[in-house]
């Protein structure tokens, strides 16, 4: 049985039917619970008064907002059409739908105006013309109709105050503008004939309703038979598939090797070739006719699919006629080369051979020379003595080999360190060892030359840039007087004005550059003088903050300065520790987004130290004192940028380099460079952090 072809072709030409009768019932059961696509119940229902309100709402809406021209005007009343295509035809179905909304002065149809139509009396006249259709009048918030169901039930949607809520596009921010209206607002004329618009979703789908009408007594009783035979047929065939009279096996063909995806997305392109025809097509027969092509043309590209893919899973070669069984596969393959390839280079790169045969050796030696002693001293004092003094001695060549190990590793730690001023003694190291000293010396002798060809070349480019920067001021100096002397004159010409006014702020910028380029060059080098003293950080804050303000409010910016304590104080040069708060004040006033806030937070810390290390352990705002601690001051400058950060705090820190990556700003991008040197050199720690368009700046000093 299993074998029969006959009766596997009679269960491929049946389950199709048996699927074709399930999907009809079951769809037919499932629109029959509703009156969407009945006319008669559908005009009669509630849902169809729900359609109505919501369509004539939605016109109430569009005609409080609308602020553009009228189409044209009745008197003081402005009249604007709006055709059934917009959203009135969306929200119900029905035929020669017309309607005329009043709402103070403005009045909103969809009747075509003409000279016959130009008047609010001459569309409502148009409206009531036709006497098969049914009317709708809202006047004072009542509501009159020839439908029933509208007059019982449409009063109930105007239950209430109606506030309507929209965007006013006007203002530059986005605001809500709030209307709260009330049916008495409004007057409404409408009408409709209650049949389905001709090729609509309602009128086919009532149609084929009424071809299938003779499923009604029947449909309880199909539905559970036919999902009975489409079980039990699948069952069947998924047994049967592949098995041929006369062979034991799966019996396959060419069709099967293809691979399986491939036979998947053919399947699929030409199925949906029906579909595409079934988009441009209204008659219900057409329809119909489309639907049973792609149906039947799905069904036999389905049973194809899974005939092959059942067929493939019997004969275990799924994973080799598909292609992501084969990735799989290849991948599997390639995996196994690899980790039997790196067994193979474990095994090899273990231990060399001249290291395996001399640690052998000596082994062997320690062993020989332990039963040497206890054959010769037996039972004797002399053979714990001998046995404890050759143990010894393996003792103290093992020490002797991790002394030296311990001195090679902490050579490269002073070399990672950066110091190569004490090269290792190769004399005083085992041969084994000698070799790998020797190059250890090598390498810190050449780290040692690129440090200080460094230090000269950096030397040298600062002093180029303060030989350059002094030249430069001479002229300069020049040009800024005569611009100076310039400006005295009495010139009518408005462009030379103009000129003078462009050279006046370029020769301004140029020397706040030159100065800026000096004072990088110093403090990059180190070459200032320093006079540190007791000043108060937050009394020089808001002193900077005071000289600011005008900048700031012209840019709308609000500073906001929060302090533990009003007097913290540090040891600082007050000079060097204003630049600091000037140049990130400065770079605020010029990058920060308008309209912002700049918060400045000073907080007092507990730094505990360990001695052993460099690492400190910040407890910010703690009132306990830890044992050996020092206090500290954590100054936050925070504002958001203008601009997005398209940079890492890494790069924005160097020199000559800004944030948008543009030469087109006044700044220098030598501002924050200038203030980590400044930072530093006052023995404090200066951090840079972005967060998306955060900018904040980390200032950390000793407290005094």
């Amino acid at each position: 049985m299993r074998e029969s072809r006959s009766l596997r072709i009679l269960c491929y030409i049946l389950l199709p039917i048996m699927i074709a009768i399930l999907i009809i019932s079951s769809f037919y059961m499932a629109l029959k619970e509703t009156n969407r696509f009945n006319e008669e119940d559908y005009y009669a229902s509630v849902d169809f008064t729900y359609s109505y309100m919501s369509a004539t709402n939605n016109i109430l809406k569009r005609l409080i907002y609308y602020n553009g021209n009228p189409t044209i005007t009745d008197g003081d009343i402005k009249i604007i059409y709006q055709d059934n295509s917009d959203s009135y035809g969306y929200y119900f179905n029905a035929q020669e739908r017309y309607y005329l909304a009043i709402y103070e002065n403005k009045a909103m149809t969809n009747v075509e105006l003409s000279s016959q139509t130009n008047t609010i009396e001459a569309i409502k006249t148009f409206i009531n013309q036709n006497e098969q259709a049914k009317k709708v009048t809202i006047i004072d918030g009542k509501i009159q109709s020839d439908s029933e169901v509208i007059q019982d039930f449409g009063a109930e949607y105007f239950n209430g105050e109606l506030s309507y809520y929209t965007v006013n596009e006007e203002q530059e921010s986005t605001l809500t503008q709030n209307f709260t209206t009330n049916p008495n607002s409004f007057e409404v004329y409408s009408s409709f004939v209650e049949k389905f618009e001709e090729h609509s979703q309602e009128a086919v789908i009532g149609s084929l309703m009424n071809q299938f009408s003779f499923l009604d007594n029947s449909v309880y009783v199909i539905l559970p038979i036919s999902s009975i035979g489409i079980v039990l047929i699948l069952i069947y065939l998924i047994i049967s598939i592949g098995h041929k009279k006369g062979n034991n096996g799966i019996s396959l063909n060419d069709f099967d090797k293809i691979p399986l995806e491939i036979i998947v997305f053919v399947a699929i392109c030409i199925g949906c070739i029906p579909f595409i025809g079934l988009m441009e097509v209204n008659d219900a027969n057409a329809i119909i006719s489309l639907i049973v092509t792609a149906y039947l043309l799905i069904y036999v590209l389905s049973a194809i699919t899974l005939h092959t893919f059942v067929k493939r899973i019997k004969a275990k070669t799924l994973l080799k006629t598909t292609i992501f069984g084969m990735i799989a596969l290849f991948i599997d393959k390639i995996l196994i080369k690899i980790v039997n390839q790196f067994k193979k280079i474990k095994t090899t790169l273990s231990y060399s051979t001249n290291i395996t045969y001399k640690v052998f050796i000596y082994f062997a030696l320690y062993i020989i020379a332990g039963l040497s002693i206890f054959i010769l001293f037996r039972d004797s004092f002399l053979t714990l003595l001998g046995e404890f003094t050759l143990f010894c001695f393996a003792v103290y060549k093992v020490i002797k080999i991790v002394k030296q190990y311990n001195q090679i590793e902490n050579k490269l730690k002073e070399m990672y360190e950066g110091n190569n001023q004490n090269p290792l003694v190769v004399s005083e190291f085992m041969p084994a060892f000698q070799h790998t000293v020797k190059y250890i010396n090598d390498i810190s002798n050449g780290f040692e030359n690129a440090i200080q060809d460094r230090i000269k070349s950096e030397r040298l480019k600062a002093e180029l840039i303060t030989n350059v920067s002094h030249d430069i001021k001479t002229p300069l100096t020049s040009i800024i007087n005569y611009v100076d002397l310039l400006k005295e004159i009495k010139i009518d010409d408005e462009k030379a004005k103009e000129y003078i006014g462009i050279l006046d702020n370029k020769s301004q910028r140029l020397k706040k550059l030159t100065e800026d380029l000096v004072e990088a060059s110093k403090v990059s080098t180190g070459n200032i003088s320093l006079n540190l003293e007791k000043i108060n950080i937050v009394e020089l804050i808001k002193q900077a903050s005071g000289e600011f303000e005008d900048k700031f409010k012209k840019r709308k910016l609000e500073t906001i300065i929060n302090s533990s304590e009003s007097e913290i104080n540090i040891k600082a040069d007050s000079r060097y520790m204003y630049r600091i708060i000037e140049n990130l004040f400065s770079n605020i006033a010029k990058y920060a987004l308008e309209n912002s806030r700049v918060y400045v937070d000073i907080r007092t810390t507990n730094a505990e130290k360990d001695a052993g290390t460099n690492w400190q352990i910040i407890k910010w705002d703690k009132k306990e004192e830890p044992v050996h601690s020092s206090k500290q001051v954590k100054i936050e400058v925070k504002n958001i940028s203008k601009d997005k950060l398209n940079i890492s705090a890494e790069e924005l820190m160097q020199r000559f380099v800004r944030g948008d990556k543009s030469r087109t700003t006044e700044g220098s991008g030598l501002g924050i460079s200038i203030a980590q040197n400044l930072t530093e050199l006052q023995n404090g720690e200066f951090h840079l952090k972005l967060d998306g368009d955060l900018f904040k700046v980390e200032l950390i000093f000793d407290i005094i």
